[in-house]
């Protein structure tokens, strides 16, 4: 619809594509935050009002007798006796406001031994938080405390995993360390991933003004038509615009039948104008997906591209994020995009977790290559829906700390999560140990229950281990966990108080072992720039392969989307996808660096010979290694 794009439009002339709205109703007074219920759970004093005016009448005289009834009654009453007089301690205490009150018995933490936990670490594919922290560690900075969500880190990186066997819908590998009486576990979940359905895309793209900044507009375009790639034929697509307006330029679109040209052209006319209504985008692309006919084994889902900064119509983000459980109960998929450094985190993490679904960010060309290119698949497709796990322990055994989002024993305090095809997810956590010795006989248990995402059918798998089997597993993933997380403290540190050189000094003693991990190393970086009083030589493992006309040949657990060759003739990229899996380069002889764009940059060295050579690059849980 070419009128979409008309930018000089005259506010005064309705036209088809923007109709005059009806002004909003001016806000309805909220109520009172605390209000007396009736039994019935109604407010007492809606039900007072409705009673009959010689009901509420008769209530009020029996109301005023009664309180003078007990105002006589008081007056009778001998005095209290005098209060005594206020220790020393209590009156310091009882001008110092601002003190705590502390009690006389040392509190020590309660553990419940043998516990059965419910435990979430968000979406599999919300992954926001850590690319937003790991930009701003790159560029030396800080994140407000709030924006770090430690668990997103476990998301993001990768970890050794098993694929799941046959129709199996996950698989689950453990390791454990003990460190004094505490046992970390490590539990590295894998999805499958299977043949993904015909998919009902409605795209819901912000173009208000401000999108215009730190070129966000263009990486939305970038994005798109990197997607259009991505898509098979017979999957159906819409794309809805919003500022403070809105329109929906295309609908129905159907890949193999209608002329690719037409979602291309629509693309590149986007352009940033007017104010951010999200509310009035929302419900537009919630109207069109639930239009759709003919969605039966068809995968629904709403793509919201946005910096999310509301600045008209509805502008509440919790308001805003309502209608992301409308989408979940209609059975229609909600994948948040946060476009640009700024974009507004409390909506969008209000919006998907409403929604059931995952959010990531883009803040680069890399990143959005990525997510709209190797990684496409993995973020529209879910696999599983309403996901659980609990965790179930032997009486020997107390969790003393969760490093996900949240655990309780109770399981309605815990939000079930969809989880996405082809993603992990690792749960770590501290056990105490009653005995303070590993109980190694006594088994440790992952139940994972969901519903099966096209057939909706409930399913349930029990995954067990005893303490010395997970001992004796190799160390790395809950080794890489741990270091995880003590970078997370340092991101927190610089945050809360800017003294960051305790928590990088745990940080550092977390790396030991990690030497060839390519993304440990990374962060071992990351961690330098922001703690820049620190100083520390990362070292990885070297790695030896060879070429001149040269060929790199990626086998990943991950999406690579390119590789790039850095040699003393120049910087070459290649990119890469899910089926072309082979960087070629004209390089001279001598070292090069190799640096694979996984989830974060993978860099390793490589000596060129003076002949042609292939070169292997292997990646798995984040470790690579290049060989002949």
């Amino acid at each position: 619809r070419p009128s979409c794009f008309d930018q000089g439009y005259d506010e005064d002339a309705p036209t088809a594509v923007y109709p005059r709205r009806a002004p909003r109703p001016a806000p309805t007074p909220s109520p009172a935050p605390w209000v007396q219920l009736d039994g019935a759970g109604a407010p007492a004093m809606e039900a007072e009002a409705s009673a009959p005016r010689e009901k509420r009448t008769a209530d009020r005289k029996a109301g005023a007798a009664g309180s003078a009834m007990s105002e006589e009654y008081r007056m009778s009453e001998p005095p209290p006796p005098p209060a005594r007089p206020p220790l020393r301690d209590e009156v310091d205490d009882a001008n110092d406001w601002s003190r705590p009150w502390t009690p006389d018995v040392p509190q020590q933490q309660a553990f419940d031994w043998g516990a059965s936990t419910w435990l979430s670490n968000d979406d599999s594919m919300s992954l926001a938080s850590a690319q937003r922290v790991l930009w701003a560690a790159n560029e030396g900075r800080s994140v407000p405390a709030g924006r770090i969500r430690p668990h997103e880190l476990l998301n993001y990186f990768t970890f050794d995993t098993a694929a799941p066997e046959g129709d199996a819908t996950f698989e689950v590998t453990a390791s454990a360390e003990a460190h004094g009486d505490s046992l970390s576990v490590a539990f590295a979940v894998q999805g499958a991933s299977p043949p993904r359905q015909p998919l009902d895309l409605t795209l819901v793209v912000d173009r208000s003004g401000s999108m215009r900044a730190e070129g966000r507009m263009e990486y939305v375009k970038r994005g798109l038509l990197t997607m259009s790639g991505q898509l098979e034929r017979g999957d159906r697509l819409d794309l809805v615009l919003f500022d403070d307006r809105v329109c929906t330029p295309l609908e129905n679109y159907v890949v193999g039948r209608d002329d690719p040209a037409i979602l291309e052209d629509v693309v590149r006319r986007m352009r940033p104008e007017g104010g951010t209504d999200l509310d009035l985008g929302l419900k537009e692309g919630y109207d069109v997906a639930k239009r759709k006919v003919g969605t039966h084994r068809r995968n629904r889902r709403v793509m919201v591209l946005t910096d999310a900064q509301l600045n008209t119509g509805d502008v509440n983000p919790h308001t805003v994020s309502a209608i992301g459980a409308r989408f979940d109960e209609d059975g229609i998929r909600l994948t948040g995009v946060g476009v640009g450094r700024d974009f507004n985190d409390e909506v969008l993490d209000r919006l998907t977790e409403k929604g059931k679904g995952a959010y990531v960010y883009l803040g680069s060309d890399a990143v959005v290559d990525r997510v709209f290119g190797a990684g496409f698949d993995g973020l529209v497709q879910t696999l599983a829906h309403d996901v659980r796990f609990r965790l179930d322990l032997p009486e020997s055994l107390a969790l003393e700390r969760f490093y996900g989002e949240e655990a309780s024993t109770v399981k309605e305090d815990i939000q079930p999560i969809h989880y996405y095809a082809g993603t992990s997810q690792v749960f770590l956590q501290d056990l105490k140990m009653r005995s303070g010795r590993p109980p190694t006989k006594d088994p440790v248990k992952l139940e994972v229950s969901w519903r099966d995402a096209r057939t909706g059918e409930p399913e349930k798998r029990v995954f067990s281990l005893t303490v010395g089997q997970m001992l004796e597993s190799d160390p790395h993933n809950v080794r890489k966990a741990r270091a995880l997380m003590a970078f997370s403290d340092v991101m927190l540190a610089r945050s809360m108080s800017g003294d960051c050189e305790e928590a990088y000094g745990t940080f550092s003693s977390r790396t030991d072992g990690l030497g060839d991990d390519a993304e440990i190393a990374y962060v071992a970086g990351l961690a330098q720039k922001v703690c820049p009083s620190v100083r520390g030589e990362w070292t990885t493992r070297p790695v030896s392969t060879s070429l001149v006309d040269l060929k790199v040949k990626v086998d990943a657990d991950i999406a690579v989307s390119g590789v790039t060759a850095s040699c003393t003739s120049g910087r070459v990229t290649e990119s890469l996808s899910a089926s072309s899996t082979v960087a070629r380069f004209r390089v001279s002889p001598g070292t090069c660096r190799l640096t694979l764009q996984g989830v974060v940059p993978m860099t390793t060295t490589v000596e060129v010979p003076e002949v042609d050579a292939d070169v292997r690059c292997l990646v798995r849980g984040g470790r690579l290694s290049c060989d002949l």
